[in-house]
């Protein structure tokens, strides 16, 4: 896989088709992995990019420096370093706050968004999620912050009936996790998340995907979005947990094709 050099940064990136660009931005695992299943299906039609996040996978892992503005900003130096103008742009959890961001200080690089199973600004919920992972990551180490984080992002369904999956995803974390205090920065960045008072100037064509079994990110915060976001489009998937995009991928990948088809006619 190669890795990119962005600017006094190098991320991890996969670049794969041809057609419209559609950046896909993983969510807190931060790994270009997540997206295989969109991958698979949207090549056939557009130019799929994904990347590491920074302080995930094979990209750098500065000590520092994290937060989901920052993120952003990488992605848009990526667009920028592979010659693409605009792209569609997929987030998924974190990733979704990070599409906000985009979508909110961006909006010329972007043709439409998807953002899914994201949140606007960490409630009390959200808050007790995240501050446990981050007490086990402090407690216990880099390997028990994977396994218990995957209880919460892939939940019972997908270890009952994906499990090849499931170790997959947790073997490559394993194998390029970052250190604990890097753990707890990207953590404290979900917390520290708000552009609840910019979300009204999201003006680019918007679709809104939650997931009514979510124990990560409830999907009460779907519908919070799509309020906030004039015009956009909600979808509530009523099965498939956090990871609802991998569980039920043809499901996902069906909604998120008639979208960008929507888009494409009004062009």
């Amino acid at each position: 896989m190669p890795r990119i050099d962005i600017g006094g940064l190098h991320l991890n990136c996969r670049d794969e088709g041809e057609g419209e660009p559609f950046l896909l931005i993983p969510g807190l695992m931060g790994l270009l992995d997540a997206w295989d299943y969109q991958v698979a299906y949207f090549t056939k039609r557009c130019r799929c990019i994904r990347f590491d996040h920074r302080g995930t996978g094979d990209s750098d892992k500065p000590k520092d420096a994290y937060s989901t503005k920052l993120i952003a900003e990488d992605a848009v130096r990526l667009l920028d370093a592979l010659g693409i103008e605009k792209a569609h742009v997929a987030g998924t959890s974190t990733g979704g706050c990070v599409l906000q961001n985009l979508a909110i200080d961006h909006p010329e690089r972007l043709r439409s968004c998807i953002f899914t199973n994201t949140w606007t600004r960490a409630d009390e919920y959200i808050r007790r999620v995240q501050t446990s992972r981050m007490r086990i990551a402090q407690s216990y180490g880099p390997e028990e912050y994977i396994k218990f984080s995957s209880l919460w992002t892939c939940g019972p369904n997908q270890f009952r009936f994906n499990w090849e999956m499931v170790q997959a995803l947790e073997e490559r974390q394993k194998k390029t996790v970052a250190p604990v205090d890097v753990l707890v920065g990207r953590l404290q960045m979900t917390l520290d998340h708000d552009r609840t008072g910019d979300l009204h100037r999201i003006t680019r064509p918007s679709l809104v995907i939650g997931t009514e079994d979510d124990p990560t990110v409830p999907g009460y915060f779907a519908a919070d979005l799509h309020r906030a976001i004039r015009g956009s489009r909600l979808y509530m998937m009523k099965e498939g947990g956090h990871y609802s995009y991998r569980r039920r991928s043809e499901e996902f990948n069906a909604v998120v094709e008639g979208f960008l088809r929507e888009v494409a006619s009004r062009a």
